[in-house]
């Protein structure tokens, strides 16, 4: 008699998770069986077990290590033990959509659909690149990105919405995307997150959002929206009315809740602007809106190239350690789980009176 494998999971139910035993699958044609070996708990993922996003999954998680366990049969580039990162973005196949509408990498062993590994979405991880910081590789490169598109308009100021992981990653990449003399600005919604950055990232402006933080700003401004979905548009607007014309580009990194508007932008589709970039295009696709002396340069992005997936690898595994203060609570499957319900249910980033800019939970334990 054949016992059936199983391996543990954390399965959302509601606005609560729980660890679970799920049965563990074989890998058909054209797939992978892959183990998480850290994977973190992003922004997104947290909208989707709160319940303001309709995705399906009941497993989250998108970005994380893993190691090839198990191959299907006729899939020729990849060997068990390999160690890699699955992009979770296919930029022509919506079927995938790693963590949203398939079963994502909060659990210990995954399938990898044909879509992926056909589609070239798996990529090579450096052995040398530790399992916590792996979880930074996808975000690392969307921030890249996203920099790299507001950079074109070679703006003197970059002011940030949102101080979450995505938020001060990219305050700590501005001045080499950018260029070493950018200001970065970065408006809080709490005087904890302003502590947090001030402390961490000393060289970047800090103000609440409900200070003047228009003065601390200069000459012409980029914007990076890295708020959740429902604060994206109150971004956009806040910065528009109160720096005019001076706001030069625009990026919104976070959420995009469907068919968004701006008044102050009219004709423009945010989530369509947003999604001509699906996938990391270089160049990008550009909104451009113009209206007396205000031109702004619109972009956005869902997703990275590979190849910038295996760049941002390549960063991390060389960069300083002051990336790491990033990943600030580091737990196992069961802790992992519990804060996990504490931050989706009580809808909250302060726990036990620390920040918690990012959540890393170890599933590679019992």
């Amino acid at each position: 008699m054949t016992t059936q494998l199983t391996h543990r999971a954390i399965v959302r139910r509601g606005s609560r998770s729980s660890v679970e035993k799920r049965p563990t699958p074989t890998p058909g044609p054209g797939e992978l069986l892959v183990a998480p070996e850290k994977v973190s708990l992003c922004g997104t993922d947290i909208q989707i077990v709160r319940g303001d996003r309709d995705d399906p999954s009941p497993i989250v998680g998108h970005e994380g290590a893993t190691r090839v366990v198990e191959v299907g049969d006729g899939v020729t580039d990849f060997e068990v033990g390999d160690r890699v990162v699955v992009n979770p973005t296919h930029p022509h196949d919506s079927s995938f959509l790693l963590g949203h509408n398939v079963e994502g990498l909060f659990q210990q062993r995954v399938i990898i659909g044909v879509p992926a590994v056909s589609g070239g979405l798996v990529t090579p991880l450096p052995l040398e690149l530790s399992s916590a910081r792996a979880t930074l590789v996808e975000p690392y490169a969307v921030v890249r990105y996203a920099l790299s598109c507001l950079s074109r308009e070679s703006p003197e100021t970059l002011l940030i919405f949102g101080d979450g992981l995505i938020g001060n990653l990219a305050a700590a990449l501005a001045p080499s995307v950018l260029f070493p003399t950018v200001r970065v600005v970065m408006v809080h919604r709490t005087e904890l997150g302003m502590e947090w950055t001030t402390n961490h990232f000393p060289s970047v402006v800090n103000s609440l959002a409900t200070e003047n933080w228009v003065r601390k700003t200069a000459g012409s401004v980029a914007v990076l929206v890295a708020t959740h979905r429902a604060g994206t548009v109150a971004s956009i607007d806040t910065a528009l009315e109160r720096l005019g014309d001076r706001v030069v580009a625009m990026h919104p990194i976070g959420g995009v809740p469907a068919k968004a508007t701006s008044d102050l932008l009219p004709g423009v589709d945010i989530a369509g602007v947003r999604q001509a970039n699906t996938g990391g295009p270089t160049p990008p696709a550009i909104t451009t809106f113009t209206r007396g002396a205000l031109r702004v340069a619109l972009t956005g992005n869902r997703g990275v190239t590979n190849h910038q997936l295996a760049s941002a690898a390549a960063a991390l595994t060389s960069a300083g350690d002051t990336i790491d203060t990033l990943l600030t609570h580091q737990l196992g499957i069961d802790e992992g789980t519990a804060l996990m319900n504490v931050i989706c249910e009580k809808r909250t980033r302060e726990v036990d009176g620390e920040l918690v800019i990012r959540l890393v939970v170890n599933l590679a334990g019992h």
